[in-house]
């Protein structure tokens, strides 16, 4: 096009030229072999026609040219920036990765070739550019789980996303508990074409449940000792006097509701404080636990036996009348007065009363006619079993 213009100033710059050019055109022969221009226009308006003509075309050509121009400016400009958008949505992915702890895995199970996001060779160790070839994954899950490689394997045909929780150790030797969440992207016959994998390192969230669960059970686990110490003698070891008469209470409910009998035998250590006075508190002490053995012993799996103060205890008998429940005391005052020596004291022996449940009882009446069964045995000479009035 330039060129183009150059020639037109040249041609319209030098009138020698442009009238031999005329008169070639005049000489050239009119009729069906050439053409001619009508004789009667004059060589200033053919001169005139021929630069307008010659202008209209260089116009033509320059505006092409600008517009040509500005359209390649302006699909640069768009390249440009839609780079820059790339750039920036690329940029922040990664970041985005990094926030969330997350990478991304692509895989091809036709051809085994794999991507690795920067996020996903952070997760599993891959230290800076470190290359990473064809069949690492697979080597990977076949080093830490075959089970784990037969799951992914079967999940490759399956519609729809599907996810995977495991434990595994990358390529750093750390050990990690990584949650998978993954797509097979179908082709039109119905294959996977690729599968896009979304992997995010599980293994703080994880840890932090651990030491929950840790906590909650080791918190469980106080809460039961302090129930139970707050419930228990702690010098013998049974029931303390409030936890023995909430089971009492407890028991006569169940009692009633079956139309059982059940049983209290109130019973403490003859002459104690005398022990206590002779030998001391330690060596007092020492019998009192004796005597508690010696009673657990003597109980079944359901009866419940109490320390209720000082040297008296309880003992509840449900399932069994007055008759049974005189029996049990006997064997268990035998077994004390033979087997409750210390290193210094001497065996001792205990006084028992017993009362049956009446309709009309609750825990408290119960408790007081045993006791006074207690006091009567006493009063007859200690060392024996005494029934209610």
């Amino acid at each position: 096009m330039v060129a183009a213009l150059g020639g037109l100033r040249g041609l319209c710059a030098k009138p020698a030229r442009m009238s031999n050019l005329l008169s070639s055109i005049h000489a050239f022969p009119v009729g069906t072999a050439g053409i001619g221009l009508p004789v009667m226009l004059s060589n200033e308006t053919i001169l005139a026609s021929v630069c307008l003509a010659l202008a209209l075309v260089s116009l033509v050509l320059l505006a092409a040219l600008v517009a040509a121009r500005r359209d390649t400016r302006f699909v640069a400009e768009l390249a440009r920036k839609r780079a820059a958008r790339i750039n920036e949505f690329v940029r922040t992915a990664c970041l985005a990765e990094e926030i969330a702890g997350i990478g991304i895995w692509e895989c091809d199970p036709a051809t085994g070739r794999q991507q690795w996001s920067d996020g996903l060779r952070k997760i599993f160790g891959v230290e800076g550019d470190e290359p990473l070839v064809d069949g690492d994954a697979e080597t990977m899950l076949f080093a830490n789980n075959i089970d784990l490689v037969h799951a992914v394997r079967e999940r490759l045909d399956k519609d729809g996303p599907y996810q995977l929780h495991y434990e595994l150790y990358g390529f750093d030797g750390e050990l990690r508990s990584i949650e998978v969440k993954a797509c097979n992207l179908k082709s039109q016959s119905g294959g996977t074409d690729r599968v896009v994998a979304v992997v995010r390192d599980d293994t703080d969230r994880i840890e932090r449940v651990r030491e929950l669960e840790f906590s909650r059970a080791a918190a469980v686990r106080e809460a039961s000792r302090a129930r139970e110490l707050a419930a228990t003698d702690p010098l013998t070891g049974l029931a303390n006097r409030r936890s023995a008469m909430e089971r009492l209470d407890s028991l006569i409910v169940d009692a009633r509701r079956s139309t059982m009998p059940l049983v209290l035998v109130v019973f403490d250590i003859d002459h104690f404080k005398s022990v206590n006075d002779t030998y001391g508190h330690v060596e007092g002490d020492k019998v009192l636990k004796k005597v508690a053995q010696i009673a657990q012993d003597q109980a079944r799996e359901d009866d419940v036996i109490g320390r209720v103060g000082g040297e008296e205890f309880i003992w509840v008998v449900p399932g069994a009348t007055e008759t049974i429940a005189r029996v049990m005391s006997e064997r268990l005052r035998l077994a004390i007065a033979e087997g409750s020596s210390t290193d210094k004291v001497p065996a001792v022996t205990i006084s028992a009363g017993i009362a049956e449940l009446d309709p009309q009882d609750t825990s408290l009446t119960l408790f007081a006619r045993a006791d006074s069964a207690l006091y009567a045995a006493k009063s007859k000479g200690r060392n024996r079993v005494q029934l209610a009035a």
